[in-house]
């Protein structure tokens, strides 16, 4: 099952992580890579608003990165994955699966700035005995020395949000539409991760942490809309758990997340 109009070549490369073994909650994201993929077949390859289609680029979806189950297996199967990946556009999976995509990225590029979409700051040491749940991916995003821009966050620890405020290499936004002021003058290549759970769930409710008090979609596209021309290097989106979802309108969104981002990057 492919994305869209995939075809077999180009520099951008799409592929899913069926990874969810450190989900606090409610698992199921696993199912959530070809779940999306389902969905982008009723999406046009057309974007309006950015008067763009997916036909006119390169790229691939290369399917599912097999990873096991435990999150050192998940590591290894996607480092190794990603040396052959330019610009990678992941389907997750829980958010953990970020964590090896930015490495890899941080090592090839040596530095990066990281914008996160989500309702938790996932900051975290470590959570349920491992360091490397989807709760402390930012940790140790943080740790590779990456710049973190976290928007719309609303839940966390006090800890969590004492670091916020604290470390210099974070940048709170509240609402998405800051995002393109700070961004204006941004150096280092981009990288953006979608949690899902970013929106709120009335528009999302396939996630397996939902979080009452979210976006809207159209508040999202907006800001995208409006982004300035920076290096991006590659996106994801995570957290979608389809089996929480049988009307599909979680995946639904997720598709048009990728396909809008898709073109606003490299279109």
């Amino acid at each position: 099952m492919k994305f869209l109009c995939a075809s077999k070549g180009g520099d951008i490369v799409l592929f899913g992580i069926p990874f969810d073994s450190t989900t606090c909650f409610r698992p199921g994201a696993r199912f959530a890579p070809d779940g999306i993929r389902f969905f982008s077949e009723n999406l046009e390859d057309y974007s309006p608003e950015l008067d763009k289609s997916l036909e006119d680029l390169d790229f691939v979806d290369a399917g599912n990165v097999e990873c096991g189950v435990t999150v050192e297996g998940m590591v290894e199967s996607v480092t190794a994955f990603m040396k052959d990946v330019k610009y990678p556009v992941m389907l997750g999976g829980e958010h953990s699966v970020t964590y090896p995509v930015v490495k890899s990225l941080v090592e090839r590029y040596g530095e990066l700035c990281v914008v996160q979409f989500d309702a938790h700051a996932d900051l975290r040491d470590e959570y349920l005995g491992t360091k490397f749940s989807h709760a402390c991916v930012m940790r140790r995003i943080l740790e590779l020395g990456c710049k973190l821009i976290q928007v719309g966050i609303r839940s966390g620890t006090k800890e969590e949000f004492e670091l916020m405020r604290s470390c210099e290499r974070i940048t709170y936004l509240k609402t998405p539409k800051e995002l393109a002021d700070v961004l204006i003058n941004e150096r280092l290549p981009v990288y953006f991760t979608v949690d899902i759970d970013f929106f709120d769930p009335a528009f999302a409710p396939g996630t397996g942490t939902p979080e009452v008090g979210g976006f809207s979609p159209l508040e999202f596209f907006e800001a995208i809309y409006k982004l300035p021309a920076v290096k991006f290097v590659g996106f994801d989106v995570v957290e979608v758990s389809p089996p929480y979802d049988p009307s599909g309108i979680t995946q639904a969104l997720a598709a048009k997340v990728v396909r809008e981002l898709i073109l606003k990057f490299w279109g």
